[in-house]
C-alpha cells in the first residue's frame, strides 16, 4: 500500500472526499435528515457549494485512479495538496469564508490534507 503514496492519497482523499460532500449535500437538501440527525450539519457547518466542490473533487480522484495511471495520482497529489494549502493560507490570513463558506476550524484540516498530498508526491519522485 505504500509501494504507491500518492495513489493511497488519492484513493483515501477521493473516498473521503465524496462520502463527505454526499451525506452533508444531502442532509442540506432534505431538513427531515438534518432534523433526524443535526450534529453532521452543526458540526461540519457545510454550505451546498462546499459539499460540491468535495464531491466533484472525490470524483475526479477516483477518475485518477480509473483512467490517469501513476502520473495521474502523482498529479493529483501535488495539484490538490497545493491547492488545499493555498486555501488554508487565503483562509487564515484574511479570515474570508469564500465561496465555500469555510470556517476558522477548516483551516488546520486543509493544511494537513495539503501538506500530505505535496508530501505524498515527494515521497513518490524520490523512490524514482
Amino acid at each position: 500500500m505504500f509501494k504507491h503514496p500518492t495513489r493511497l492519497y488519492t484513493t483515501i482523499s477521493g473516498i473521503f472526499l465524496l462520502l463527505q460532500g454526499s451525506s452533508t449535500l444531502v442532509f442540506r437538501l432534505v431538513p427531515a435528515l438534518d432534523r433526524a440527525f443535526p450534529a453532521l450539519l452543526a458540526t461540519t457547518m457545510m454550505v451546498p457549494s462546499h459539499s460540491l466542490l468535495h464531491i466533484l473533487t472525490g470524483l475526479l480522484a477516483l477518475a485518477v485512479l480509473r483512467w490517469g495511471g501513476q502520473r495521474g495520482a502523482d498529479y493529483f497529489a501535488l495539484g490538490f495538496g497545493l491547492f488545499y494549502i493555498g486555501l488554508a493560507t487565503f483562509g487564515t490570513l484574511t479570515h474570508q469564508p469564500t465561496l465555500f463558506g469555510l470556517q476558522p476550524f477548516d483551516h488546520p484540516f486543509h493544511f494537513l490534507l495539503g501538506g500530505l498530498g505535496v508530501l505524498a508526491y515527494g515521497w513518490a519522485v524520490k523512490k524514482r
